[in-house]
């Protein structure tokens, strides 16, 4: 009776420890790092130039990088940005097939839609004029995971490591920041340079 004893104790205690990662529950930990690859989706000014109500980041890659303006409506570098970018793919200086451009307001929480649609978004107005889409996320506007579209804990302000303004920056095809400008004045050296990255990544 004991060599038996002896015999199933280890047997059972084998199986119990087998079973046990079968039924215990598995408790998904969310990473604490920001994601490499970003995606977002928000609100636009809808204007024409906006190409819809709705901005979705992974969407607009599929077709090229994205070169981003972080913008807000005060902001004279962001002028100056806003003005430099237009005038040279206006003059062919850049050749604007190479990515798609967009502005995103910064402060969202802070200035009003209608302010940077004046500043911004009207062509009458003032040499800031943007021809391309000006996307609105706010501070509750949560980084989407690049692959399955879920949101993170994230905000977009997070993702893109809290960007001041102007910053410009350039977002490869697979969701990463390839390039991120360094002048608070607009710079042409700098904006061709962001340019020869985008031209290399989709060589």
């Amino acid at each position: 009776m004991r060599d038996m004893q002896r015999k199933i104790v280890p047997i059972l205690l084998t199986l119990t420890i087998v079973l046990s990662g079968c039924t215990a529950p598995v408790n998904e930990v969310e990473s604490d790092d920001v994601p490499l690859r970003l995606s977002f989706s928000a609100e636009t000014l809808d204007r024409t130039e906006d190409e819809g109500g709705q901005f979705d980041l992974k969407e607009a890659l599929q077709s090229g990088p994205v070169l981003a303006l972080w913008i807000a409506a005060g902001c004279s570098g962001c002028h100056d940005w806003t003005q430099l970018i237009r005038e040279s793919f206006d003059n062919g200086s850049l050749n604007d097939s190479i990515v798609n451009v967009i502005s995103i307001h910064r402060w969202g929480d802070i200035e009003s839609s209608d302010r940077v649609m004046e500043v911004f978004g009207v062509e009458d107005n003032n040499s800031y004029y943007t021809p391309w889409p000006i996307i609105l996320p706010k501070e509750s506007t949560k980084l989407l995971d690049f692959t399955t579209g879920s949101p993170t804990k994230f905000s977009v302000y997070d993702g893109f490591n809290n960007p001041g303004t102007p910053t410009v920056q350039l977002i490869g095809q697979n969701g990463i920041k390839m390039w991120q400008s360094k002048s608070y004045w607009a710079n042409y050296t700098m904006l061709e340079e962001a340019m020869s990255v985008a031209e290399l990544i989709i060589a």
